[in-house]
């Protein structure tokens, strides 16, 4: 090990200089050294890139890659790559220091297999992959002979020889007190979760208790309209509409009743006693999150995830939803399929030798929103199925009416146009009175990028467009507000009941007197703006913050350069929040690259469940 690290004297230092090593990994190795010891230049090393790899999203350190390769992963910004040894350090001495343990172990860092990690996450992954594994392995209260063969054809009246999945789906949630949902937009998700709510209350002899919840304010709120709008269209009886909840709550709101704030533990832990919880959008919910779900769930309580598994993972550690989802297609083990066969599903749903959780994962396929003729459904398959190397671009975007490409180069032309565009819409604002309309107006067309900071990121342009409206006199401003100013929540604040990704809008109403409303849940919520404490324009978002949303046109505004964030998982999510019209500015070779680059995530959830 000595020889390794004459090459990379000095990358403590050098990092702390550069800024890729911030005060947070300062005074952790302070502490550690305080409380354990001095500690070898190897693991002080391994300490700080856990950290960084967490700070990234990943939740452990790859112990089978090399320094070099840590820094390559993470797009560090180091000035010389070559003072980091190619070499992988030697698991023998990792194992061997003072602050790294095995599984379960009252040690600082946990050391399993090849992956590093800080016991804090080992215990997180190790408590949401024995409840998924249980519940996975667990059978339904609810017998096969219970279950009305008629209410789920009734429901399901779909009479094509194809499988239906979205009634596959509802037969499992009734077989199953875990299941997971995948599909891509437009494939039935919402319907399929209106029909389950409607089966398990049908087949119940009392009022369920059902929560619907999503990781973000903006996807709840979303959440709960369609559903709303879904139930109606099954014409059910107002008995039966009452018997459902009317909104969606963020799963933080979900969770609030149950955590303790205080010094102190609760006296007795305080569990979610719902029959059924859905959630919404679940690829977006990070590892923690997931944990304090599943850490406060009652035992008879079931769960249902709903979301897409090709789009981003959490910005937080973990990527619980792809980690769980790595079945390739839909197929279930022998006795799962009789019991399917016994409910009347045909003979030609597949039958596959895989696991217990694969059991408990439904992928919808059959896409109701786009057809041939939809140059987003096209192209967004194109993007997950990384086969656009069959497929020109060029003429993909001039075949279909729903699909522009712009080539941008960030000249101030360029950047002029669109910063003129905005300024026309701020002008139409001029004339919309009420929150609910200007949420709407926002809602029509977004521009989206990939970096937040930097010369081509969001925290630049929604500045300049706010530079020129000042500059020009465009709006009349009181201390940065003025109407029709929309904006995002960047951290939650539970004394306002106000999330992290909520949107929000201003309005000057006929008193000259300026209100925020930001729209949480199905709510929209009123407040003076200095009120308001962790908030940012939303002329341009990032893609990230922009899951869970949809909009009429989406414009993606790809960066100058390539960077390690421009991933298929990322086009992806892009392309699919647009309804109507996707316009690309930028560069189709980076466009081309960025399809060809898939997110990377180190965790050990997926290993654990599929173990």
């Amino acid at each position: 090990m000595s020889k390794q690290l004459s090459f990379i004297k000095g990358w403590f230092e050098k990092g702390l200089e550069s800024g890729w090593i911030e005060n947070y990994e300062r005074e952790m190795l302070r502490f550690l050294e305080k409380e354990y010891g001095d500690l070898s230049e190897d693991i002080r090393m391994c300490a700080v890139f856990t950290s960084l790899f967490i700070k990234a999203g990943h939740t452990c350190l790859p112990l089978d890659r090399s320094p070099k390769e840590w820094v390559e992963i993470l797009g560090l910004d180091v000035e010389n790559p070559n003072m980091f040894t190619s070499e992988k350090l030697k698991i023998s001495d990792v194992k061997s220091s003072q602050i790294v343990g095995s599984d379960g172990d009252m040690k600082p860092l946990i050391l399993t297999d090849n992956r590093l990690t800080y016991r804090r996450y080992w215990y997180y992954e190790y408590i949401a992959g024995q409840w998924i594994i249980e519940n996975s392995l667990k059978k339904s209260t609810i017998g096969i002979s219970d279950i009305s063969v008629q209410i789920l054809n009734d429901l399901f009246p779909d009479s094509s020889k194809e499988p239906n999945w979205q009634k596959v789906a509802a037969a499992l949630s009734l077989m199953k007190p875990f299941l997971i949902i995948s599909g891509g937009p437009g494939t039935g998700k919402t319907t399929t979760v209106a029909r389950i709510l409607a089966l398990h209350q049908r087949l119940s002899k009392e009022r369920l208790n059902i929560a619907l919840a999503a990781p973000t304010g903006k996807a709840a709120g979303r959440m709960g309209e369609a559903l709303n709008d879904e139930l109606e269209n099954l014409k059910l009886s107002e008995e039966e509409l009452r018997h459902f909840p009317s909104e969606a709550k963020t799963v933080h709101r979900l969770l609030s009743g149950t955590e303790s704030r205080g010094l102190l533990p609760p006296v007795e832990k305080k569990n979610l006693r719902h029959d059924l919880i859905i959630i919404d959008e679940a690829s977006m919910m990070d590892l923690s999150l997931m944990f304090r779900l599943v850490d406060h769930l009652s035992e008879n309580t079931r769960l249902i995830l709903l979301g897409d598994k090709d789009q981003l993972a959490s910005v937080e550690a973990g990527a619980v939803f792809a980690d769980l989802c790595r079945k390739v297609e839909n197929g279930f083990l022998p006795e799962t399929f009789k019991e399917l066969k016994q409910l009347g599903f045909e003979s030609d749903l597949p039958e596959h030798e895989e696991s217990e959780i694969s059991d408990s994962i439904v992928y919808l396929t059959k896409s109701y929103r786009f057809d041939k003729s939809s140059g987003i459904g096209r192209l967004s398959e194109i993007v997950k199925n990384q086969n656009n190397e069959n497929a020109n671009l060029d003429l993909i975007f001039d075949e279909y009416k729903d699909l522009r490409f712009q080539p941008f180069n960030y000249k101030k032309k360029d950047l002029q146009i669109i910063l003129d565009d905005l300024k026309q819409r701020i002008k139409t604002c001029s004339g919309i009175q009420t929150a609910e309309e200007m949420l709407d107006f926002w809602k029509q067309s977004i521009w989206l990028m990939v970096l937040r900071r930097g010369l081509t990121g969001t925290e630049r342009l929604n500045r300049l467009i706010e530079e020129q409206l000042a500059a020009e006199r465009a709006v009349q401003m009181e201390k940065g507000w003025y109407h029709g100013r929309p904006f995002m929540i960047t951290q939650n604040d539970y004394n306002l009941g106000i999330f992290n990704g909520d949107m929000g809008v201003t309005l000057v109403d006929e008193d000259d007197s300026i209100w925020v409303f930001v729209e949480s849940g199905s709510e929209i919520k009123k407040f003076k703006p200095h009120r308001l404490s962790h908030f940012d324009p939303a002329y341009f978002l990032t893609v990230h913050k922009s899951q869970g949303s949809e909009f009429d046109r989406v414009n993606l505004l790809l960066p100058q350069k390539d960077t390690q964030i421009l991933t298929k998982e990322l086009i992806y999510t892009a392309i699919t929040r647009a309804r109507e019209s996707f316009e690309l500015y930028g560069n189709l070779k980076l466009f081309n690259k960025g399809i060809q680059r898939e997110t990377q995530r180190f965790t050990g959830l997926g290993d654990l469940v599929y173990q």
